[in-house]
C-alpha cells in the first residue's frame, strides 16, 4: 500500500477511512452472512461523490481491487472484497421525493426502509424487494423482485436514471438518453461497471390493500403449491402471492406459506381454492398500508450463515413440486421459496434490460440458514442438491440470490447474446476489471 497515496485520500476523502489498525475495523468488515470474513486492505465510507472519486482513485492508483457495499443484505459476501478496497455507501442514504413528478432520488446506501416511508407519506412507492433491510442498489442492479411485480414490474424496471463512478474516476449520469448503452447494462449487470452513487426512481400511488400469509401443514405443501401455481397462471396484475414449504432450524417457520398482497379488493374470491381442501391453520389477511406490507417477512437477522442457491424456472410441474417438497421431507432444514415472474414484468421485453428473468415464469431458490459452523457442509450440500434438481426446467439463475459467484457460468445464466453484450460494457468501462466482487463479467 503506498502510504504517501492513503495519507492524501485522507486529506480529500470527508466520510471515514478505515485500515486494518483502525479500532472501527473489524466492525466495519462484518456482513449479513455470518459465513463472510474476509480483511480488506481499506474501508472508506463516502459521503457524497466526491467522495466516491477518490476513493477509486486511490484504489487505481494503488492497484487494488474495488468492493461496493451498498447496505443490503450481500448473501454472497461480494460487498467485502478480500485484499481490496471497499467502497461502503452507507452514509449515502438520503431521499428526496418529488410528489408532483412522481418521482424519489436516493443515495447508493439507501436501503428501502430508507426511501419507502417518504414516498408512502405522498400516497406512493416504487416496486421494492420484500424486506425492509434490503439495500436498494444491491436489489435494483440485480432484478427486484418484490409484492409490485404484477402492477408496475421489477424494480429496475422503474429506474430512470442513475449516477456511476467508473473506473477512470469519470462520474457518468445514465438514462434511457444519457450513456444508454451503460444504463442498459447497469439493469441486470450487477456491480460490475462502477460505483453507483444513486438512482431515480418512478413512483406509482398505493394506496390500502388486502394482504398477509396463510400457513399449511407441511404435509400438505404438494396440493397448496400446485394450486398456488394454478391461481397465478391467470392472476390479475394487482394480485401478487408467494409459495413457500419452510422447514428451518433457527426459527418457528414451519409448513407450506402462501404470501398474499391483494391489492384490487379481491376479497376471498380470488383465493378460493386456496382456503380449502385443505384448509390453512392460520389466515392472517386483513386490511393494511404498504408500509405494512413491507415489514410481513419480519427482518433478516444479521451474522447467522447462509447459502441461498436457485434457478428461474419456464415451467413449475407438478414432479417438481413434488421433488420439492420431498428434498425438505428428508429432513433437511432450509426454506423453499417459489416467486412469480408475472404482469408488468413479464410484459418488458427481453432485450429492454440486462435482466435474464425476463423468459422465466418463476424464481425458485432454497435458503439455508443455520448457526453452527460444523452444519457448514451439510447445509451448503442441500442447497446445492437443490438447484440440480431444477435443471430439467431451468432458465437461468437469480445473481441477487445467488451465494456463489458464477464466474464463468454466466454466459449460461444470462445467454450468449446478452452477456456478449455486457461483455462489451465491462472492456469499455472496467477493461481491468477493478470492479471484480461481484458476480463477475470479465473483460478478458
Amino acid at each position: 500500500m503506498k502510504t504517501d497515496s492513503l495519507a492524501d485520500l485522507r486529506q480529500r476523502h470527508r466520510g471515514p477511512v478505515i485500515g486494518p489498525d483502525d479500532a472501527a475495523y473489524d466492525a466495519a468488515r462484518i456482513t449479513f452472512n455470518g459465513m463472510i470474513d474476509r480483511r480488506p486492505a481499506l474501508i472508506a465510507r463516502p459521503l457524497d461523490g466526491d467522495d466516491v472519486v477518490s476513493a477509486v482513485g486511490y484504489a487505481v492508483e494503488s492497484d487494488l481491487p474495488i468492493a461496493v457495499r451498498g447496505g443490503g443484505h450481500s448473501v454472497a459476501g461480494h460487498c467485502m472484497g478480500e485484499g481490496g478496497v471497499v467502497v461502503d455507501l452507507r452514509l449515502m442514504r438520503d431521499v428526496v421525493v418529488d410528489p408532483d413528478a412522481r418521482l424519489a432520488t436516493c443515495g447508493g446506501g439507501a436501503l428501502w426502509e430508507d426511501l419507502d416511508p417518504p414516498c408512502l407519506r405522498h400516497g406512493l412507492a416504487t416496486p421494492g424487494g420484500t424486506f425492509g433491510d434490503t439495500g436498494v442498489a444491491g436489489l435494483t442492479l440485480g432484478g427486484g423482485i418484490g409484492h409490485l411485480i404484477g402492477l408496475h414490474g421489477l424494480t429496475l424496471d422503474n429506474l430512470l436514471a442513475a449516477t456511476v463512478v467508473t473506473a477512470d474516476g469519470e462520474r457518468l449520469r445514465t438514462s434511457e438518453e444519457e450513456n444508454a448503452d451503460l444504463f442498459w447494462g447497469l439493469r441486470g449487470g450487477g456491480g460490475n461497471f462502477g460505483v453507483v452513487t444513486d438512482f431515480m426512481f418512478r413512483l406509482h400511488p398505493v394506496g390500502r390493500l388486502r394482504a398477509g400469509q396463510l400457513v399449511y401443514d407441511v404435509r400438505d405443501a404438494v396440493d397448496v403449491v400446485a394450486k398456488w401455481r394454478e391461481l397465478m397462471k391467470g392472476a390479475p396484475d394487482d394480485l401478487a402471492t408467494f409459495a413457500f414449504i419452510a422447514q428451518t432450524s433457527v426459527s418457528e417457520a414451519q409448513g407450506a406459506i402462501i404470501a398474499v398482497a391483494d391489492f384490487g379488493d379481491y376479497g376471498d374470491d380470488a383465493i378460493a381454492d386456496l382456503l380449502s381442501d385443505p384448509e390453512p391453520i392460520a389466515n392472517t389477511l386483513r386490511p393494511m398500508y404498504y408500509a405494512e406490507l413491507q415489514e410481513i417477512f419480519g427482518r433478516m437477522p444479521f451474522g447467522l450463515r447462509n447459502y441461498w442457491s436457485g434457478r428461474f424456472l419456464r415451467e413449475l410441474p407438478d414432479q417438481l413440486i413434488e421433488r420439492s417438497a420431498d428434498h425438505l421431507g428428508a429432513g433437511v432444514p432450509g426454506s423453499i421459496m417459489f416467486e412469480p415472474i408475472f404482469g408488468a414484468a413479464a410484459r418488458v421485453p427481453a432485450e429492454a434490460t440486462a435482466f435474464a428473468g425476463r423468459e422465466a415464469a418463476y424464481n425458485a431458490t432454497f435458503i439455508a440458514t443455520w448457526e453452527e459452523p460444523a452444519d457448514d457442509d451439510s447445509r451448503i450440500a442441500a442447497a446445492r442438491a437443490f438447484t440440480a434438481l431444477l435443471e430439467p426446467w431451468a432458465t437461468g439463475a437469480y445473481v441477487n440470490y445467488a451465494s456463489e459467484s458464477l464466474g464463468d457460468g454466466l454466459q449460461t445464466e444470462y445467454g450468449a447474446e446478452r452477456f456478449a453484450r455486457l461483455r462489451e460494457l465491462k472492456r469499455e468501462y472496467d477493461p481491468d476489471n477493478r470492479f471484480r466482487f461481484n458476480h463477475n463479467i470479465s473483460p478478458d
